[in-house]
């Protein structure tokens, strides 16, 4: 009787664990991304008849750093390239798109539709890998969409690479001079710094760490590497300290510095401009009701922490703070027999941020009306882009 017992209380308990692998299965391995993706059925944060039209400009997922130097302990962390999306990256960008789709479900179709959504992405690999990811997680393929009879998270969608943010920030010395000019400004401030006692011994301190000698130059692209190790889980060598990413911080993030760069109304005109005129002229067109069947009802833009920084410095007057990867700006156009047609703006400020803030634009007003949008977007543009960024 008592082998019987024990027999029948380790059958129980087999039984249980079963039940329970099942569940573990069924909540976090690979197909429970497909039972949670199909449960996706309510409507959405933003599924509200007033919404006529929206552009969301992200950023792209982790990636790895593009700065090196001799002594780092996680020189060989990264299998990727100097650049890439890491596996973090994936899987944030993923949930990122998930998240779009419970914001927008109901606004968009849960089946893709190409006349309903276009995504756009720059140049990069990290941008295009974002936007596929972000894709995946917003269309898991459903009922004719399903194109494999095992169990898929994935469909292919195509993403343009004609993005209106078409140049680098930094790195556009062919591309556009004049942007190139005006953005080297910034390296004499920072250089002006190097005489103060505290930077001063800073950077002694960091290129004898380093074994390599470390300025106010690349002292950005050092503290990029720092922030892109921490965030994919690697522990940053013993002699950094906290003191020291502060006082980094201090340097290459200054409000000087971040304004200087994202408030500048030159570089907002060769670097932003082309695309949030892009935004305004989709709007005008979705406030026609006659361009309703024959234009989209929402644009996607995989993009960089500039993009996004520059965007909001001259939307919202004002830098928003560091640009998280994954984060996100959301601009809705409304319609009410009151106000006719508004502009709202959101700010998500990382992947991971499902809360969110609405930002206000305070050049626009309050309702930011549709035409008072355009007009404020037109200040900025130059229909002689082109020509403007050749002329140095």
């Amino acid at each position: 009787m008592t082998l019987d017992l024990k027999k029948l209380t380790l059958l129980v308990c087999l039984i249980v664990a079963i039940i329970l692998g099942v569940t573990g299965v069924y909540k976090y391995g690979p197909s429970s991304l497909v039972e949670q993706d199909a449960a996706v059925t309510e409507s959405g944060r933003f599924a509200d008849p007033s919404l006529k039209y929206v552009a969301v400009i992200f950023r792209h997922g982790d990636r790895t750093p593009v700065f090196s130097y001799k002594t780092d302990i996680n020189a060989n962390a990264f299998p990727e390239e100097k650049g890439d999306l890491t596996k973090k990256g994936k899987q944030h960008m993923y949930q990122k798109g998930k998240f779009f789709r419970r914001l927008y479900n109901g606004f968009i179709s849960d089946l893709y539709l190409d006349s309903e959504i276009i995504i756009k992405t720059t140049k990069m690999k990290r941008t295009f890998m974002s936007a596929a990811l972000v894709l995946a997680g917003m269309y898991p393929p459903k009922d004719y969409q399903k194109w494999s009879e095992l169990e898929t998270v994935w469909q292919p969608i195509p993403i343009s690479n004609d993005s209106p943010e078409n140049i680098s920030l930094y790195d556009s010395k062919k591309t556009c001079p004049s942007l190139y000019k005006e953005v080297q400004k910034v390296f004499p401030k920072l250089k002006s710094r190097e005489n103060e006692p505290q930077i001063s011994e800073l950077l002694s301190y960091l290129s004898e760490k380093c074994g390599k000698q470390i300025t106010t130059e690349n002292l950005p692209l050092l503290y990029d590497l720092f922030l892109s190790q921490m965030a994919n889980g690697l522990q940053l060598p013993e002699w950094i300290k906290p003191n020291h990413i502060q006082t980094i911080e201090s340097i290459v993030s200054s409000k000087e510095i971040l304004r200087f760069i994202y408030l500048n109304k030159k570089i907002q005109t060769l670097y932003i401009a082309p695309l949030l005129k892009e935004i305004s002229l989709n709007m005008e067109l979705r406030s026609n009701d006659s361009n309703l069947k024959s234009t989209r009802k929402m644009h996607l833009y995989s993009g960089h922490d500039n993009t996004v920084m520059t965007a909001s410095g001259y939307l919202h007057s004002d830098i928003i703070g560091s640009v998280y990867f994954g984060a996100s700006l959301h601009f809705h156009l409304y319609f009410d027999n009151t106000n006719g047609y508004t502009i709202k703006l959101f700010y998500y400020g990382r992947w991971d941020d499902e809360k969110g803030e609405e930002v206000p634009i305070p050049s626009c007003g309050n309702p930011c009306k549709l035409q008072d949008f355009t007009t404020f977007i037109n200040e900025i543009f130059s229909p002689e882009w082109g020509k403007e960024c050749q002329d140095v």
